[in-house]
């Protein structure tokens, strides 16, 4: 089974099981949402439209993460005007796993992975990991501080390198130290730690 859904001003067709990256919501990580703007279910040679939505259809989904897309890079010229100016843009996300669809033509569900929700942290907490490489870790598996303390620095570097160039330049050898405070809720040692710390590099 199938749904055509709408939020944030787009279209999605979705399935349970799958992982949708929608315009940013209101929802923390962890939370459920559910979405009731269901333009069309499908359910093998069933199809069932709606005018404009479904009655009584809804999709149930799981926020994994928070994020921000790749910049997207904007540049405008007037020739002969000595005029350039350049910008970039990136917007923000939510992640979803589409858990549940119900509808008349019957319910489909599909078990939401207990890595992504359980024992989660917010890893954005530690000094030198922003929203891109807070999603390079959980995709590592590393989704909470206790995770982050045990994993070592060069594993932490294989990971950023394996993402791509643009990450290499990022220096994790203070993340696992601050994701053990952190682990261990010794927050005022952990402020003390960060305030130390440019970047995640102590300077």
């Amino acid at each position: 089974m199938y749904a055509v859904i709408k939020t944030g001003g787009k279209q999605y067709k979705v399935a349970a099981g799958q992982k949708l990256k929608v315009e940013q919501m209101p929802a923390d990580i962890g939370a459920e949402v559910t979405l009731d703007q269901v333009l069309a279910v499908g359910s093998g040679d069933q199809l069932i439209v709606g005018t404009p939505l479904v009655a009584g259809a809804t999709v149930s989904a799981t926020v994994l993460s928070i994020g921000r897309h790749d910049k997207v890079r904007i540049f405008k010229m007037r020739r002969r005007k000595h005029y350039q100016k350049r910008q970039g843009h990136r917007q923000n996300y939510t992640e979803l796993f589409i858990s549940k669809i119900v509808s008349s033509a019957g319910t489909t569900t599909a078990e939401v992975p207990a890595t992504n929700v359980s024992n989660r942290d917010d890893l954005i907490k530690i000094e030198g990991i922003g929203p891109k490489i807070n999603e390079i870790l959980v995709k590592a598996g590393i989704v909470s501080f206790q995770q982050l303390a045990d994993t070592p620095v060069d594993k932490l570097k294989e990971v950023l390198k394996a993402a791509g160039g643009r990450f290499v330049s990022h220096d994790p050898g203070t993340w696992p130290e601050q994701a053990a405070l952190a682990a261990k809720g010794d927050w005022p040692a952990f402020k003390k730690l960060t305030d130390e710390l440019n970047a995640g590099r102590r300077v």
